[in-house]
């Protein structure tokens, strides 16, 4: 996404962008299980078609994710999303732009949350690279926030495309709102040469 996120797109469009604005500043697990609580209930009166719908006619790609996506895939790479947002929307957005693998934070049909943390990224990753037989040291991770930081440190290669690069991340590639097709190529050229430097 370039901008305004995935929870942000749903806020504004059911009139609950100020809400949505103080819940992007919540730091502490409790404050943001709490602010997922709150998020399912402004979505009641909703169905998840309805809240897709947002997303298909608002959302913001970042520049280049189409071609580079589909790239990577007519080059045999495996690409995941993912995320800390709902898995709902990271699988439709999967589907949208080709993507293998989806994850995010759950809400099942009774309205129960099954959390997935910043943390869990990297967990999920490593147990995904195992099923699929993948050398860990083949990931490449592309990310704009804090909470990417556990995903990018366990790459071997990592681009941050956020405008200040975090002090975590001093190994990482820093390409402030890169194209991702840029970002695409030198991957692939990387990959061509077998240069898995950083």
């Amino acid at each position: 996404m370039r901008g305004e996120n995935i929870c942000g797109c749903i806020a504004r469009n059911i009139g609950r962008a100020a809400e949505m604005d103080a819940f992007e500043l919540f730091r502490s697990r409790e404050e943001i299980t709490a602010g997922r609580e709150a998020m399912l209930e402004w979505y009641a009166p909703h169905s998840r078609v309805k809240l897709l719908e947002y997303l298909k006619n608002d959302l913001r790609l970042a520049p280049g994710v189409r071609d580079g996506f589909a790239r990577l895939k007519s080059d045999g790479v495996k690409i995941a999303l993912v995320s800390i947002t709902w898995q709902f929307a990271v699988e439709w957005l999967a589907n949208d732009l080709g993507a293998d693998y989806a994850v995010g934070t759950g809400w099942d049909e009774h309205d129960k949350i099954g959390h997935f943390w910043p943390e869990d990224k990297a967990i999920w990753l490593l147990s995904l690279l195992e099923k699929l037989e993948i050398e860990a040291n083949s990931l490449v991770a592309v990310g704009d926030s804090y909470g990417d930081i556990p995903m990018l440190k366990l790459a071997r290669r990592s681009y941050y495309v956020g405008d200040t690069l975090p002090s975590e991340l001093q190994h990482v590639n820093h390409w402030p709102d890169a194209d991702i097709s840029a970002i695409v190529s030198d991957v692939l050229e990387r990959k061509e040469t077998g240069d898995q430097r950083y």
